[in-house]
């Protein structure tokens, strides 16, 4: 950090005196004085150059509205502290700010534009380009100011693209609004209204209502030139309470002068005058010679026509006065030649880019054919290792897949055999127990007829020789079981699908079990309709229904009926088994198919269940590509539906070929 300097203590002290000074001349709204006040607060007290700087542009930035004086003070001594600590960026902010001073105060377009260069060059350096599209912005209004139209659009457009590419919307509207005013210049009305209002919807979201205030002057202006009074008047207005409100004199005073044009036209001269009074008064306080040219000069119109003649040459002096002191000649030759200065070094720099660019791709061209020589080399070493490397990649892969798929084998066969050797031990429990059931019985019925024949009586040896028939017939039921069941889970058994009369099927069952429902007590009903065929293994159906007969019969009560119906729905034959007996519990109902002494009980009469048959049933019409369902309320017996594929044309086509399925 640079200390300040003796000389920059004191020049420093007089801008301090100097701006106070001016706060006693202007009235500044409270919340700009303070802003101000704050910031010259913290100049007397910051040791930093750079903020010295800094602050500096920001004082000059909020003086420039309404005292130009102090905002050039400022601007001066912003540049010539940074020129003294080589602080490149606020050097070139102050150089663009003086310049837009200079520009906007009459104080000289060539100095202007030549300060504006200076900072255009500076931005450049460090690779401002927020800052290098602001300048060309500046730069693009003096050239419109100096009637070079087509110059000017060109750096415009050059600026907005610019502030497009980086996302600068502020920019971006200033840009808009001021190729606006130079279509306006041009003449087309049309194209300076449509980048008015896209200038003006960019700063109403932004809520810039400085960059408003101007928004509704130039729109102002548009309704103006094509006649458009009223809303020319609702324009000026809008813009007029927005400059009061930003203390923005100097555009409150170019804005008054066209609410003077619209009250002149309407006829009333009276507030013509009044407002251009106004607008000359504001010029005066911040030295707008342009604006006060043009009031001083319709009022020197006005009061002659009104007869005022004394007043009128007042006004008339003060217009040469002004007139005299602004735009000489000798001004405007050196505008031209800066602008010629500056447009041949443009064209120099494009020439020069435009070398480099040749330069650049020359040696791009050595390059890529050094570095295509050098990659042609690496190819071939890289064809090479990568030859060598998927052929180990591959021999290790192939290696890999394979104990990959071993390992799977395994692990499939472990988790089979897991399963097999689980299910086995169920097996053998519900095998173990239900085999003891009967023989059990048999033993003893033995015994008895034995030891005690002679004792017995006909009536109890034909009860005894009942109960023996039906031990028998539980024992040989559970022996078909476990035959079907073994040779499904061996997988040894061969599957013939074909076309199943299930008519004559449960005719066959119900003839089978009917002495058995009759010594019981028990009706079976077949709800015979027209015959229907399913299509499946006859077999593994045949045990199905048998095994759903047997146990309707086992868990019906006296006098009830066990119903066998065949319905079709769809491409579904169903075959139904109801009874009317103990019904099932809720919760075993999920457990019904499978291996589980858990979900076993009783019959009507004590019979025993052999476990096996429904979880047999399940196994085989999933063979069968069928399903099993139950419904069932506990004390109003049990529905069991058996689901086939219904025999169709579609399955005498398939079956034509007679394909047995293993």
């Amino acid at each position: 950090m640079h200390l300040p300097t003796r000389r920059m203590k004191f020049k420093i002290a007089g801008i301090l005196a100097c701006v106070f000074f001016s706060f006693c001349q202007i009235q500044v709204s409270g919340q700009k004085l303070q802003s101000i006040d704050s910031l010259l607060h913290e100049l007397k007290n910051t040791t930093s150059d750079t903020q010295q700087v800094k602050i500096l542009y920001i004082l000059s930035m909020k003086y420039q509205g309404f005292h130009p004086d102090s905002a050039m003070l400022c601007a001066q001594a912003s540049l010539e502290k940074a020129l003294a600590i080589h602080y490149t960026k606020g050097r070139a902010d102050a150089l663009l700010h003086i310049g837009r001073l200079k520009r906007d105060h009459d104080q000289g377009n060539a100095e202007a534009l030549n300060d504006m260069f200076e900072a255009l060059k500076l931005y450049r350096e460090i690779n401002d380009d927020v800052q290098i599209a602001n300048a060309l912005n500046d730069i693009s209004i003096i050239y419109a100011n100096s009637e070079d139209y087509k110059k000017s659009l060109e750096y415009f457009k050059q600026a907005l693209e610019m502030f497009r590419k980086l996302g600068d919307s502020k920019g971006e509207s200033y840009a808009l609004n001021n190729m606006g005013i130079l279509y306006q210049d041009l003449g087309d009305e049309v194209s300076a209204k449509e980048h008015f209002i896209m200038s003006l919807r960019i700063k109403e979201k932004r809520n810039d209502l400085y960059g408003m205030s101007r928004g509704y002057n130039n729109l102002g202006s548009i309704e103006e030139h094509s006649n458009q009074w009223g809303a020319a008047l609702r324009y000026y207005l809008k813009a007029d309470s927005l400059f009061i409100k930003n203390k923005d004199m100097h555009g409150q005073a170019s804005n008054l002068m066209g609410i003077v044009r619209v009250k002149q036209h309407q006829g009333k001269t009276g507030e013509a005058i009044q407002y251009a009074t106004l607008s000359l008064k504001k010029a005066e306080q911040i030295k707008a010679f342009s604006t006060m040219l043009r009031a001083s000069k319709f009022l020197a119109e006005a009061e002659e026509n009104r007869g005022n003649y004394k007043v009128s040459l007042q006004y008339q002096k003060l217009y040469n006065h002004i007139a005299d002191s602004i735009h000489n000649q000798t001004n405007k030759a050196n505008l031209e030649e800066l602008k010629a200065k500056f447009n041949l070094e443009e064209k120099e720099r494009e020439i020069l880019l435009l070398k480099k660019d040749q330069e650049l791709q020359q040696a791009g061209i050595e390059r890529k054919n050094i570095i295509a020589y050098a990659l042609a080399a690496g190819i071939v070493l890289l064809a090479l290792v990568v030859v060598l490397l998927f052929y180990a990649y591959y021999t290790t892969r192939s290696k890999k897949n394979i104990l990959a798929v071993k390992n799977k084998e395994i692990e499939q066969q472990r988790d089979d055999l897991k399963k097999l050797n689980s299910e086995k031990d169920r097996f053998f429990s519900i095998l173990s127990h239900d085999l003891r059931g009967p023989l059990n019985s048999l033993k003893g019925f033995s015994y008895l007829i034995t030891e005690h024949v002679d004792a017995l009586t006909t009536e109890e040896l034909m009860d005894m020789r009942a109960k023996i028939d039906t031990s028998l017939d539980n024992l040989t039921e559970l022996i078909n079981n476990i035959l079907e069941w073994s040779m499904t889970s061996s997988q040894k058994r061969k599957w013939t699908f074909d076309k199943i009369n299930t008519t004559d099927l449960i005719r066959k069952n119900i003839s089978l079990y009917q002495a058995i429902a009759e010594s019981k007590g028990v009706r079976l009903i077949f709800q015979q309709g027209e015959e229907r065929y399913g299509y499946g293994d006859y077999h593994a159906i045949d045990t199905v229904v048998r095994n759903l007969i047997s146990n309707s019969i086992k868990f019906s009560h006296a006098n009830t009926d066990v119903v066998i119906a065949v319905k079709t729905a769809g491409d579904i034959l169903s075959i139904s088994v109801k009874d009317q007996g103990v019904g099932i519990p809720y919760e075993i109902q999920d457990k019904l198919f499978t291996l589980n002494e858990n979900v076993k009980q009783p019959g009507t009469n004590n019979e025993k269940g052999t476990g096996l048959g429904l979880t047999l049933c399940k196994e085989l019409l999933g063979e069968n590509k069928g399903d099993i369902l139950v419904r069932s309320n506990p004390g109003e017996g049990s529905e069991f539906i058996v689901n086939i594929p219904e025999y169709t044309s579609y399955e005498r086509t398939i079956t034509s070929a007679k394909v047995p399925v293993v």
